[in-house]
């Protein structure tokens, strides 16, 4: 062989092949063809490691599929479609349709609105004619409250005929309640002098008078007795070395009025039982008959019970009838009644 080389190399099934470039065969020549051997094996070297670098890529990359496929199986690697291109166009896209549910719950939602107000539209009317007979039924209720507040009586209390130290109400709320009331008053302590004692009637609001009094006792007069004696009277508990109770009132008509006195002696003891049981009577009475005395030349009438001062004494005085149930009561009164005589004169 010549050691004269052509330049060109040529590799085939991986063997090198170096031509023989019989067109030179000078020094120079050798040179540049030991030169162009270096810079081919140079160049060589260089894609033979280009080579290797792709091809452990390659196996990098293998390795990496391989994993993704172990990992999600299922996962096909599709082929990237192809981006279509929208056209262009005018007419603007129509809205897509909104899904069944939302026009059912729409169409639901007016509806209850709907309801809602027709309901608070119908709250509203009834509770106007609710209220309208509501107000008319509270001033009715008004009207008649200011009526019975208009038609209840106001308590008149008559003048006391005696100069009384004290009063003390007794409030019943019927007749039957008189005696039993009386009863629990009489076990009191009441000051010196006269103590008034006002019965009012709670239910009919007044102040009871002289028949009402002697109803409750089931006290019985001669006809016609309490028609000439004034209504309104003085109750009183006179106290001093006993307490006896006492009333005094206005007469109203003198005629006859000794004669009907004088005819109820005979039975005034009896009639007047029920009230002396309530003062304490007990057993039979000391005297039986209807005696007179005096006190500053005023007569009365007395019939002894007890000679512990306790008895039924009356007299007229001037204007005045006078009912007591002791001595020392009777000339207590009449000492008042004579003032007040001389006092009116």
């Amino acid at each position: 062989m010549s050691p004269i080389f052509d330049s060109k190399i040529k590799r085939e099934g991986g063997k090198e092949e170096v031509k023989e470039d019989k067109s030179s065969s000078s020094p120079f020549a050798n040179a540049r063809v030991g030169e162009g051997k270096k810079e081919f094996l140079k160049r060589e070297e260089i894609e033979t490691m280009k080579k290797d670098v792709a091809r452990l890529r390659e196996i990098e990359a293998q390795k990496e599929r391989e994993r993704i496929a172990q990992i999600s199986p299922e996962v096909k690697k599709e082929k990237p479609k192809e981006r279509e291109e929208i056209p262009v166009t005018l007419i603007p896209k129509p809205p897509e349709r909104p899904p069944s549910y939302r026009k059912i719950l729409v169409r639901a939602t007016v509806i209850t609105l709907i309801f809602l107000l027709l309901g608070v539209f119908i709250w509203l009317l009834l509770i106007k004619k609710v209220e309208k007979p509501l107000e008319e039924a509270l001033e009715e209720e008004i009207e008649e409250g200011i009526e019975e507040v208009s038609e209840t009586p106001e308590i008149i209390i008559p003048p006391s005929l005696v100069s009384e130290t004290a009063t003390s109400p007794l409030e019943i709320s019927s007749l039957e309640d008189i005696p039993s009331s009386l009863s629990q008053l009489l076990e009191n302590s009441f000051e010196l002098g006269f103590t008034r004692i006002l019965i009012k009637d709670t239910k009919e609001n007044k102040i009871l008078g002289l028949k009402e009094f002697f109803q409750a006792f089931e006290i019985k007069t001669p006809e016609g007795l309490l028609d000439k004696l004034n209504n309104d009277f003085t109750l009183f508990i006179y106290s001093g070395e006993k307490q006896r109770l006492g009333f005094v009132t206005e007469i109203k008509e003198k005629e006859e009025l000794n004669a009907l006195l004088s005819s109820w002696e005979k039975t005034l003891e009896k009639d007047t039982e029920n009230l002396f049981t309530v003062l304490g009577k007990e057993g039979e009475t000391y005297a039986s008959n209807f005696k007179e005395s005096s006190f500053g030349e005023i007569p009365f009438r007395f019939l002894t019970i007890s000679i512990e001062d306790f008895g039924i004494c009356y007299a007229l005085v001037g204007d005045f009838f006078i009912f007591t149930t002791s001595f020392e009561g009777m000339e207590k009164t009449i000492n008042e009644l004579k003032v007040k005589t001389l006092t009116l004169n």
